[in-house]
């Protein structure tokens, strides 16, 4: 049985594994998804947060867009244009839908393209930030490491783009002093602020995410602006669960 959810959205009867929940704690937003594709994290959330927003940013592209959490989510915080770009067919049509079930076809486009091939979709300068949750593994050519569904493995591993395809496309798109918005894993630290700079995107502001008080850092925010003079400020550290496994006062603000 198709479940309705308004007179416009409607789950895929075609898609089994489909199921619609509750947006963080954001009454008026549902998000659909699928339990066999990657579903949204806190990673998005927190960086969809460190994103800065100001009146000179009118357009913006997430790269990788999965679901369209990235759009959702940006959309509490600005009326700005959302780009969102995604390869994977089903994952193309989950966050067309979530756009139109939330009633934000107006301000979010969703559009399938490879971003390795970004030139032949977009023109060159032409948004104002640039945000990505993208891949965070290399792949060795041990297949052990792999997960066993194919779209599992391309959102997490660098299979069908890699860390340089991400930055380089970033650095195409974005105009002068635009932002350069990324959540990696830290081990990856090194590697991301050589290709910012290899890409002309000046590191500007990165932030140091823990799991708890007494974890080292998981994961890294990170800020550039493209073409800008070099100056980058280490934030505090980021803790995003309490010792019982709660979510901290911060990152519970971020939900609201």
């Amino acid at each position: 049985m198709i479940k309705v959810l308004t007179k416009d959205i409607i789950l895929n009867k075609n898609h089994e594994n489909e199921v619609v929940i509750d947006f963080l704690n954001y009454i008026d937003m549902k998000i659909i998804q699928r339990n066999d594709y990657l579903n949204f994290s806190i990673d998005s959330v927190l960086v969809s947060n460190f994103l800065t927003i100001n009146k000179k940013r009118k357009n913006i592209m997430d790269l990788g867009t999965g679901n369209g959490v990235i759009p959702m989510l940006l959309s509490k915080r600005t009326n700005a244009k959302i780009v969102g770009i995604e390869i994977q067919d089903i994952s193309v049509d989950l966050a067309s839908r979530n756009m139109k079930l939330n009633k934000l076809e107006s301000q979010v486009e969703i559009v399938k393209g490879d971003i390795k091939n970004i030139e032949t979709q977009f023109r060159d300068q032409s948004f104002d930030a640039v945000i990505t949750n993208p891949p965070f593994f290399k792949f060795t050519g041990d297949k052990n490491q792999l997960n066993n569904l194919d779209q599992l493995t391309y959102a997490r591993h660098e299979i069908l783009i890699n860390l340089e395809d991400i930055i380089r496309a970033g650095s195409y798109l974005l105009k002068f002093r635009g932002n350069f918005t990324m959540v990696h894993r830290a081990d990856r630290l090194i590697e991301i602020l050589k290709l910012m700079k290899k890409y002309k995107i000046e590191p500007k502001k990165i932030r140091f995410c823990h799991t708890t008080k007494n974890k080292a850092a998981k994961i890294i925010l990170f800020e550039g602006l493209k073409g800008a003079e070099e100056g980058l400020v280490i934030q505090p550290p980021l803790y995003i669960n309490n010792d019982d496994g709660s979510y901290t006062e911060e990152v519970l603000k971020m939900f609201e």
